[in-house]
């Protein structure tokens, strides 16, 4: 890296010379992971390792779990994702100012369960304390819930759009026609912005329209469509982490071998 990205200003700096001024660069790199794997694991882990009852492989949505043996994993997972939302900077205000805005919803999304448990009909049902954080939290129904996990969609998905493609010119460039793997890694952080906002879309008709509500029968739309979008959440993140689609090694393979190295000498 040449002396000249030390006099360009810091907004005007691309996120790879940004990293590479950056000392904290591996734990930056594996917090973007960690972020991505929290999210990804969350449906999955519930699916597996929850007790089946009624004879449903998965129950309505992700938020039905939260009233299961395994609802405080969903609460865990969901609060573990708030705070490594929350000690994710960005680049710049507006990108911190989406990730915090992701952070709360996520906390919020965790301590105020969508369903109550009159309405699950499973033997496996754990009771809310009238007084607890949840009941005052909650106490619009099933609206706090619908409108943290809607905006917390809504806020990963612009930061996908918008702020993980920026990119210098020079990354996007490649002698011989193919594409680099910043480009390719901008097509997924757009597609996964856009799967993410489809899925809140179609949510949001499936509450609101009641035809179509009907229409989908006793088939686990909301799951289906919670699970896509976190896992389009998760491979955007992991991606922004060059865990996929890595310049290179992998960042964790090179800080191994730098290590290696060092102990040489």
């Amino acid at each position: 890296m040449s002396n000249l990205s030390n006099t360009v200003p810091p907004d005007l700096k691309s996120d790879r010379d940004k990293e590479h001024d950056n000392n904290l660069v591996f734990s930056y790199m594996s917090l973007r992971n960690l972020i991505g794997f929290s999210g990804m694991l969350l449906p999955f882990v519930l699916m597996f390792f929850t007790k089946k009852t009624n004879g449903e492989f998965v129950k309505p949505s992700i938020s039905d779990y939260y009233y299961t043996g395994n609802g405080d994993i969903l609460v865990v997972l969901m609060s573990v994702l708030g705070v490594f939302l929350f000690t994710y900077k960005g680049y710049n205000w507006k990108e911190k100012a989406l990730t915090t805005i992701a952070a709360i919803c996520a906390l919020g999304v965790a301590f105020s369960p969508m369903a109550s448990a009159a309405d699950i009909k499973d033997t496996d049902v754990r009771e809310i304390d009238p007084n607890s954080i949840h009941t005052a939290i909650n106490f619009g129904g099933d609206i706090p819930h619908a409108l943290f996990a809607g905006l917390f969609f809504i806020a990963v998905a612009i930061i996908s759009l918008k702020y993980f493609p920026k990119s210098d010119a020079t990354s996007l460039k490649k002698g011989d026609g193919k594409m680099t793997a910043k480009e390719k890694r901008n097509i997924v952080f757009r597609i996964c912005g856009w799967t993410m906002l489809a899925c809140v879309f179609i949510l949001a008709m499936y509450f609101l329209i009641q035809p179509f509500n009907k229409l989908v029968g006793g088939f686990p739309i909301i799951f289906t469509l919670e699970t896509v979008a976190v896992l389009a959440f998760g491979i955007s993140w992991l991606t922004k982490g060059e865990t996929l689609w890595p310049d290179g090694k992998h960042y964790m393979v090179k800080a191994y071998e730098d290590a290696k190295n060092s102990m040489k000498r």
